[in-house]
Parts: structure tokens; C-alpha cells; sequence
């Protein structure tokens, strides 16, 4: 066994659950969308960073007031932050028997020597020694970056296969992990389907439950890089930017393992449901992914009460969904609360050159239409209508709707989100049927068939559908001699559609038709004379 993989076996460092009371940590989290002047800005690193610092206070075990997130600051702003860091540090082992660690996080533009913050660089060379004065029993240094892994090369690092921890002997529990995104020589990749780097997003992601191996509800450090390390080779692979190679360097000995996220008490619980390839969890109020899972990764993530956006992949098919977490609440999540959409992914290197496009899961043929039945009534507002007819009828409406989630029907203006609200174009097509009471003064019944075009507006459970529907059918009265009179006409139509639970809607609808029909004042001569009802109903749809 090589030295470096025995320092990686014996390493596994410090601290399991039990010791996490008497263990104080400290993080310094830094996010820089800004490079030197040949640098293109990157569109994630700062929100990488703002996602990071949240995982580390919801299940890292580190208090809110020790976090230092930077998002957009400068090399002397770092070099600051890292000296408050080591002030607090040796304010905390003023206490008998408490033990350091602290945690550095970097996501933004390198040249492979150097973080670029803006216009400014700090060298890895000059990070390493900063964060060795800190007084830290451990620091664990996590550099997002194109050709990070040139960071390594003054201790001997190189790009390695995610590691198998054992347990060692009792050993004095010090040193360092230095952990990157890519190896010297590689592009760091970002995903505007993940919105994040892949590496960062799958760091995450496993630190909130998917890189939970043991099923012991903690996240090792071991666990927590194996895991970043196989999902973005394997997201990456199949790129035109060739695989990227997470590296790491470390400097440990110590028993046990560093437990990066504790599990055990989360604020809320999200659980998938079985027999998806892929998912991805997005918080709605920050439009930001913060989970991703592939089909063998476990199913349960510990995340923050909030409202979620979900979609799931399964045999080329994407499908979506919306959920609310309660503060305290285990939610369980099935097919059923879901409907298919598409999907769309850019990917781009941190350093610029490199864009990739894919479209993915666009199976429009097979999205779900809606089954829509609703009874309502329908009055006369022109003071003429055939047969002379007067009151209110009974309206039984019948139809099939497509569901603005599936973006299904004929969609003529593309598929656009206006914020987090979808648009899309729907054909819709309805049977009414119409009648009177033995109570009003003739009996008359009349049926219709409509086709029409809407656009739909669609807000986490609230669809708006607002469109126009034309078509012919019959009018007649059976008070004494069947008396049909054929029709034709078109309605201006809206929709306000509430999900209730799965595939069942609440719906509520309006239309005001204007309708002609034969009429005749002599006999012999006959014209189309139009007239208006204003009409509206409630009722349920049924997607299937």
C-alpha cells in the first residue's frame, strides 16, 4: 500500500456522531462569479457557495454565527475572514477537550496556481499556509475550479478514485484533506439544469442524504467525496468537455471518521419514490436545485421546510411536481402527484470555450390529457333567442382538456416561464349538453360540440386557461312539436383549475357564447341572426 492511500486509510479523521457535542467547527465559504480579464463571469459560483454555507448550518454542525460566506468579495476579504476564523478558534479551545475543525469552501475561476477573485488572485501556496496558522485540529479545503487539482501538486496529490476508509488505531486526530473539483489539466463544468457546478451540486446533494451509503444517517467525509467523486465523472463523461476528475491530497491520522452531515434530526424529510433513474429536488422561493439523486442512491434528504419543485426520470420520460414542506414534516412523495414535462441542459466550463446543449426526455406524444366533467347554467342576455325562449338552463359540459404541466395539445408559441410561472398552448375539445326544468316555461334541451385553443398558466397547483372555443350543434323545444333549430357559434372561455391530491383538479369555469341561428320572420325567407348566453359551471378533471 502506497504512503498516500495509507495516510487516506488511517485519515478518515476525526469525530462520529457522539463526538459531535464536544467538537466546535468553523467555515469560511467563498463564491466569486468573477474572474481575471480573459475570464468569462460564471453564472453559479456565488449561489454554489450560499447553498454551501446552508447544508454546513442545517446538517453540518456548524452554528449560523460560524459561517463566513463571502459571494462576490475580494483576496483581502478572504485573508480577513481566515484570521477571524483563527481568532475564533483559539477562542474555542479555551475549553478543556474541544477539538477544531475548519471547513473551507472556494467555488469561481483558477489558472491551476491560484484562486481568481476578480481582478485579484490568491495562490493556493499562500491558502494552504494561512489556513495551517489557523490553530484548526482539522481543516478540510474544498476548491471548485478549473484545474484545481494543480493545487495539489507541492504535497504530491493527484486525481483519484473516491478512497476506502477503515478504522485505525488510536492516533492523535490533526491534520489536513484537500479536496478539488478537477485535475490540473481539466475544465470545471457547470449545468444550467442543476443550476451549480456538477461537482459542488453532487457534493450537495450527497451531503443531504444521498451520499449515505451505510444508511446510518451520517455523511462521512469518505462517503461524502466517493460519492461526488462517481456522479460527476459519470455526468460528465459523455460530454464534448470529456470527464471531469475530482482530485484529493491528505494529510491525516486520527480514529474513526469526520462526520460532515448528521441526518439523525433533520427540520423535514423528503422522500422519492422508488423506481426513478435520476431526480432533482428545486427550492421554488431561491430557483435553486438543491438535491439530485440517481436511481441507486438512497431516497430519503434531509432539507429545509419550504416549497419544492420536483422532477424525476424514468426510462427516458421526465416528469414534475410540486410539494410544500412543513417544519418537523416527513413527506413522501408518488408517481401519482406527478405529470411529465421536458427537459433541457446546458453545460458550460467554468473557464469558458465550452458550451454543450442537449435535449432530453421531449416524449410529448405520450403526456396525459385531462377528463374534465363540471355542471353549471346557462342564461339568455339578448333579448332574443330562437324559439323565444326564456330562465335559466341546466349545462352539463364534458371534455378533454391536455394539462398545461405536460405542455401537451398544440402548442403554437413554444413553451416559455414567465418566473416560475409555465405558459402553454392547449387544444381543448367539450360535449355540452343543455336542458330546462319542467319549472321554466318550455322545455328545451340542446346539445353542442365545441373545439378550442387557450393559453394556460400554470403556478405550482393554480392552472389559468384563457382561450376561445367554436363549433355547431342543436337547440330545440318538446313542449308540443319538436322544433330543432341548428346552431353555430363560438364562446370566448376561462379556466381556473386547483390540484386537489394527484391527478384530481377542482375546476371552475366561464364562457359567454355567441351563437346563430335560422330564423325567419315570414316564412320564406330565412337568415342567421346571432344572440348570447353567458354561462358558467364547477366540476372535477381526471388526468390519465
Amino acid at each position: 500500500m502506497n504512503s498516500l492511500l495509507k495516510r487516506s486509510v488511517i485519515l478518515s479523521l476525526v469525530l462520529a456522531s457522539a463526538a459531535f457535542a464536544d467538537t466546535r467547527r468553523v467555515a469560511i465559504v467563498v463564491g466569486n462569479n468573477a474572474g481575471g480579464p480573459s475570464m468569462p463571469p460564471l453564472r453559479f459560483a456565488e449561489s454554489d457557495a450560499g447553498k454551501m454555507a446552508r447544508v454546513l448550518v442545517e446538517l453540518g454542525d456548524v452554528n449560523s454565527d460560524d459561517v463566513l460566506l463571502l459571494q462576490g468579495r475580494k483576496a483581502a476579504d478572504v485573508e480577513q475572514a481566515i484570521a477571524d476564523a483563527r481568532d475564533r478558534i483559539a477562542m474555542f479551545k479555551r475549553a478543556p477537550d474541544v477539538r477544531t475543525v475548519l471547513v473551507f469552501f472556494f467555488s469561481g475561476h483558477s489558472d491551476g496556481e491560484s484562486m481568481e477573485l476578480g481582478n485579484e488572485k490568491l495562490t493556493y501556496l499562500r491558502l494552504k499556509a494561512m489556513l495551517a496558522g489557523s490553530g484548526a485540529d482539522v481543516r478540510v479545503s474544498i476548491v471548485d475550479a478549473c484545474k484545481s487539482g494543480g493545487g495539489l501538486r507541492e504535497k504530491g496529490g493527484k486525481a483519484a478514485d473516491a478512497f476506502t476508509i477503515k478504522l485505525a488505531d488510536t492516533l492523535q486526530q490533526t491534520g489536513e484533506a484537500f479536496i478539488t473539483s478537477s485535475a490540473a489539466d481539466e475544465a470545471a463544468l457547470e449545468s444550467n439544469e442543476v443550476m451549480g457546478s456538477y461537482f459542488t451540486h453532487n457534493l450537495i446533494s450527497g451531503l443531504r442524504g444521498a451520499a449515505d451509503s451505510s444508511g446510518d444517517k451520517l455523511v462521512t467525509l469518505a462517503e461524502a467525496y466517493k460519492y461526488a467523486y462517481d456522479r460527476t465523472v459519470s455526468a460528465t463523461a459523455a460530454l464534448t468537455a470529456g470527464a471531469q476528475h475530482p482530485s484529493y491530497d491528505f494529510q491525516l491520522s486520527g480514529q474513526g471518521e469526520l462526520v460532515l452531515a448528521s441526518l439523525l434530526k433533520p427540520s423535514s424529510v423528503l422522500v422519492l419514490p422508488d423506481g426513478a433513474d435520476r431526480s432533482l429536488v428545486t427550492d421554488v422561493l431561491r430557483d435553486q436545485v438543491v438535491v439530485e439523486a440517481p436511481g441507486n442512491a438512497a431516497k430519503e434528504f434531509a432539507i429545509a421546510p419550504g416549497e419544492y419543485a420536483l422532477r424525476l426520470f424514468k426510462g427516458g420520460q421526465a416528469f414534475a411536481g410540486r410539494v410544500k414542506l412543513n417544519d418537523g414534516q416527513k413527506r413522501t412523495i408518488a408517481w401519482g402527484e406527478l405529470t411529465p414535462v421536458t427537459s433541457s441542459v446546458v453545460v458550460a466550463a467554468k473557464g469558458g470555450g465550452i458550451e454543450v446543449s442537449q435535449q432530453m426526455d421531449a416524449k410529448e406524444d405520450t403526456a396525459p390529457i385531462g377528463l374534465s366533467v363540471a355542471m353549471g347554467v346557462t342564461g339568455r342576455v339578448t333579448e332574443w333567442a330562437p324559439n323565444d325562449s326564456t330562465g335559466l338552463k341546466y349545462q352539463l359540459r364534458v371534455g378533454l382538456d391536455p394539462l398545461s404541466t405536460t405542455f401537451g395539445g398544440f402548442n403554437l408559441f413554444g413553451r416559455p416561464r414567465l418566473g416560475r410561472v409555465r405558459v402553454a398552448g392547449e387544444l381543448t375539445l367539450h360535449l355540452l349538453g343543455e336542458a330546462t326544468g319542467e319549472a321554466f316555461r318550455r322545455n328545451e334541451y340542446g346539445l353542442q360540440f365545441r373545439v378550442g385553443y387557450r393559453l394556460a398558466f400554470e403556478w405550482w397547483r393554480l392552472h389559468l386557461g384563457v382561450g376561445v372555443e367554436g363549433g355547431g350543434g342543436f337547440l330545440a323545444t318538446s313542449d308540443a312539436v319538436v322544433r330543432p333549430t341548428g346552431v353555430l357559434g363560438a364562446a370566448p372561455r376561462v379556466t381556473l383549475r386547483a390540484r386537489v391530491a394527484g391527478p384530481v383538479w377542482f375546476l371552475v369555469e366561464g364562457d359567454f357564447p355567441i351563437v346563430a341561428a335560422p330564423y325567419s320572420t315570414d316564412g320564406v325567407n330565412v337568415f342567421l341572426r346571432p344572440y348570447a348566453f353567458a354561462a358558467a359551471s364547477a366540476g372535477l378533471l381526471v388526468s390519465f
